[in-house]
């Protein structure tokens, strides 16, 4: 395979895929593709620009060996963006050029940092930055956002070429290189080829490339050189002009509009469509109205319509009834097809008629939230509009219209609650009294990202209170991954500057939200909110931590550990938070394929590949976390079983009553419930088929997941020669058996019991840290409260289910709403809510203060 000469000194060095037929998932490449690389020699210096895809890395090594004897003479890799088929091969290329020094803007750096996974000789250069390689000189022109932040345009200026990678590209496989070769007859072709490209690519970017035509408008050139396509030796002025063309629109509006798309299952929707389309007329007869009764018959004629009018919008309203518990499809697909750089900055809101659940408008605003829109809240109406109802949708109209015009956004309720509660609106500790997760900020959270509980449920601290500080100079190793882990090492930083604090975790993953994994088989969650703290946060708080990192065995005497790779690593103190893995218990065939269990990322991520096709799911275990699951399961679209040992649901948190009005829930929710059995083996001979209960009865089962509790992983400590039973024994301290190591989390043992919970994870994870750095403190046993959402239903209970003479109970079986509270000695000493548990705050309060009847009552009912 030969280079293609350009000019004395420049070669094309890519690659060519002419068989491709689809490009980064959703593009489709009816003429192929060229990598394209080029190899820019000066009398003094060598660079090379862009590279090529991973799996055309040989290829591309073989046509830079027909130009360049010695690759190890490459002083510069010039990346104009930093996307992996330009970038793919860089790595290997180091490999081959050690000497050679990455050339990019300062976002490529940080971009290649994440693609390689490690550091690398660089120069970060911006606008008008020149590198000489003697008798040629590279200027940079930055050129953000086309179509990466990344982006820029590297100019040739003694040769007059301007390399431009995505920009002025195409998906045209030629072997002929230049488009002067282009036949006559594959013209056509290559301008399909080309607008296709700008339209999939660059549509969304047309205010940045319009920028980045004006920085070249003054350039003489002779050829561009593109990441894609051939390269442009003819016509340069016609095609920078055709780009500006096609990226300079025009609204074609002459009036403000706003666009409602809704769809609607009996009808309900519907009229509020129409009392908010009245609403908006009132306010201003000029706005133009559109609407779009949309269902699975009239979506795929309609979607290329409603999408070509959001983008000239003024305002888009999106009307949607709930149906098991989520927006309609029809209405989510045009969702996922806004983006932030084309749409941010319109009016939006939504709206619904709901039956006995109703997600659909706050899923709606939710997804709104995350695209840069201004956006309004929304209204939704139970079951059919009251005349009542009515006029709030006619006056939702007229206010979403007024907003928009106006362009003002509505004054936010103050929150006088808050407000009482930090009235000098300073900084202040906010701890969810569920979980226990705190963060620093003048309003707590909305919802608590680690257990999914709303605002009144978080307890304000002030942020100056004295606390003892540690000067311990000593390295503190902690083995986990975890919550406890996590907790050990933030408690430590924060009451130590001085302390050396390693890491060693065994997961893929830095620290995340173990309690979001049920939820995340049925959403998709960023990986923002999924992390307990940034990447970077372990960087300025001075903390290594070592992912993929198995400890093999611990050396107490020498304060030695040994890793599976083969390293030794010291320490003064050791902190034991190895976790615990899912308990299976003994059924038939369990080995069969499509049996999964739920406790890290990689297991969600499993279950999510294996339930694509598959209609049948099981779920045995119904206790919280096996809830959870079910519902992820029903929101992919799977018809959902569960399988629960005992008599009766959640016996823990709630007494009979409660278990029964849950039930009820479940029941309405379409998801079939088996109680008081036990599935005994699986059906199949390579995957899953069936359960076989004890009943004698056989459920259909495409996928199972078995969600039956944990087992500390205790093993590294057993042979270490720790002290263990159910899991490592603990004081209150969390010191084990052996001097200067502690243990913590689910793999801690403390008097007598393993809990499991995120809350007594992080607890003790500090009290462990603290310790370590010669703090003394002690850990007690705290409140713990369970919660649960889905099925229609929201679940509080705390303190347990102990029956009590003296207690109050509140029932609605229309709106399947329960309230109990037991009382004993005139103290409370428990409480359950079902469907409606705002006032979960206020028992807990109680629960902790040891609150009396009476005023419990008062706050209770205020």
């Amino acid at each position: 395979m030969n280079s293609f000469k350009l000019k004395d000194g420049i070669y094309w060095i890519g690659a060519l895929n002419p068989d491709l037929k689809v490009f980064d998932v959703i593009m489709e490449t009816q003429f192929g593709t060229t990598y394209n690389s080029y190899l820019v020699k000066g009398d003094k210096k060598i660079a090379v620009f862009e590279t090529v895809k991973e799996n055309k890395f040989q290829e591309f090594l073989e046509r830079l060996k027909t130009c360049l004897d010695d690759i190890s003479k490459i002083d510069y890799i010039v990346l104009n963006h930093t996307e992996p088929d330009h970038s793919g091969s860089v790595g290997k290329l180091l490999d081959l050029a050690p000497n050679a020094k990455v050339v990019g803007s300062k976002n490529t750096i940080e971009f290649l940092r994440g693609i390689l996974n490690k550091d690398f000789p660089h120069i970060i250069v911006g606008q008008d930055d020149t590198i000489s390689l003697g008798n040629k000189t590279l200027k940079f022109i930055s050129a953000p956002f086309l179509h990466w932040p990344d982006s820029m345009y590297t100019y040739i200026e003694e040769d007059k070429y301007l390399v431009t990678c995505d920009s002025f590209g195409s998906h045209f496989s030629f072997d002929g290189i230049l488009l002067s070769k282009v036949p006559v007859e594959r013209h056509k072709d290559y301008m399909v080829a080309l607008r296709y490209y700008y339209m999939c690519i660059f549509s969304p970017f047309r205010k940045y490339m319009l920028e980045g035509i004006e920085k070249i408008k003054d350039l003489k050139i002779d050829a561009i050189l593109p990441g894609h396509g051939p390269v442009l030796d003819i016509d340069i002025d016609k095609m920078i002009q055709t780009y500006k063309n096609w990226s300079t629109v025009k609204n074609p509006n002459e009036f403000k509009s706003i666009i409602i798309p809704y769809a609607t299952a009996y009808g309900y929707t519907r009229e509020l469509a129409q009392e908010i389309e009245k609403g908006i007329k009132d306010y201003n007869s000029t706005i133009e109205v559109k609407s779009y009764d949309l269902n699975i018959d009239n979506f795929g004629k309609l979607e290329g319509e409603i999408l070509r009018e959001f983008q000239w919008a003024d305002g888009i309203l999106f009307g949607s009834c709930t149906i098991n518990g989520d927006t309609l499809p029809v209405i989510w697909n045009l969702l996922t097809s806004l983006n932030p750089i084309v749409h941010g900055g319109k009016y939006v809101s939504a709206f619904g008629s709901y039956g006995w659940s109703g997600e659909a408008v706050p899923n709606i605003i939710s997804r709104l939230k995350e695209l840069r829109m201004h956006v309004i809240d929304g209204m939704k109406v139970n079951f059919r509009a009251s005349r009542k109802d009515l006029d709030t949708a006619f006056e939702f109209g007229k206010e979403f219209a007024k907003h928009m015009c106006l362009k003002t956004l509505p004054e936010k309720v103050v929150d006088t609650v808050m407000e009482n509660l930090n009235p000098d609106r300073k900084l202040m500790r906010w701890t969810c009294s569920v979980c226990g997760e705190s963060y620093v900020q003048i309003d707590p959270p909305e919802v608590c990202p680690a257990c999914g509980v709303g605002r009144e449920f978080f307890v304000p601290s002030p942020l100056d209170k004295k606390i003892e500080k540690s000067d311990a100079e000593e390295k503190i190793v902690i083995i986990g991954g975890g919550i406890a882990a996590l907790s050990t090492a933030q408690v430590i930083r924060e009451r130590n500057d001085k302390a050396k604090i390693v890491i060693l975790s065994k997961e893929k993953e830095y620290p995340y939200y173990r309690t979001l994994l049920s939820e995340m088989i049925g959403e998709n969650i960023s990986r923002e909110k999924f992390l307990v703290k940034p990447e970077e946060w372990y960087k300025d708080k001075k903390i290594e931590i070592s992912l993929k990192k198995i400890v093999e065995d611990i050396d107490s005497k020498n304060k030695i550990i040994k890793t599976e790779d083969g390293q030794e690593i010291s320490y003064d103190k050791l902190v034991i938070a190895t976790g615990a893995r899912a308990m299976v218990p003994s059924i038939g065939n369990s080995h069969l394929e499509g049996i999964f269990t739920v406790r890290n990322k990689e297991d969600v991520d499993a279950i999510k590949n294996y339930c694509i096709g598959k209609k049948k799911a099981v779920v045995i275990g119904g206790g919280v976390l096996g809830l959870e699951s079910a519902c992820g399961l029903q929101k992919l679209g799977l018809e959902v079983t569960v399988v629960e040992m005992m008599q009766r649901m959640l016996p823990r948190q709630l007494d009979e009553e409660g278990s029964k009005i849950f039930e009820t829930c479940i029941n309405k929710s379409d998801i079939k419930l088996y109680k008081n059995s036990k599935a005994e083996k699986f059906d199949g001979t390579q995957k899953v088929e069936g359960i076989h209960l004890d009943s004698g009865e056989v459920i259909e089962a495409d996928i199972v997941i078995i969600s039956s509790g944990i087992i500390p992983n205790k093993e590294l400590a057993e042979k270490a020669g720790i002290a263990i039973n159910r899991g490592i024994i603990v004081n209150e301290k969390m010191e084990t058996s052996v001097k200067d190591i502690y243990a913590c989390g689910d793999v801690a043992e403390y008097k007598g019991n393993v809990i499991g919970l995120w809350q007594i994870s992080s607890d003790q994870g500090k009290v462990a840290g603290l310790n370590s750095i010669g703090i003394e403190e002690k850990y007690e046993d705290k409140i713990q409260p369970v919660t649960f959402e889905g099925m229609g239903t929201k679940i509080f209970s705390a303190g347990g289910v102990l029956e009590t003479q003296d207690s109050i109970c509140e029932r609605d079986y229309d709106d399947l709403i329960y309230k109990k509270l037991n009382f004993k000695n005139n103290e409370l000493s428990s409480g359950i809510l079902i469907g409606d548990i705002e006032k979960g705050i206020v028992i807990i309060k109680g629960l902790k203060d040891k609150e009396k009847k009476g005023n419990l009552l008062k706050k209770f009912y205020k």
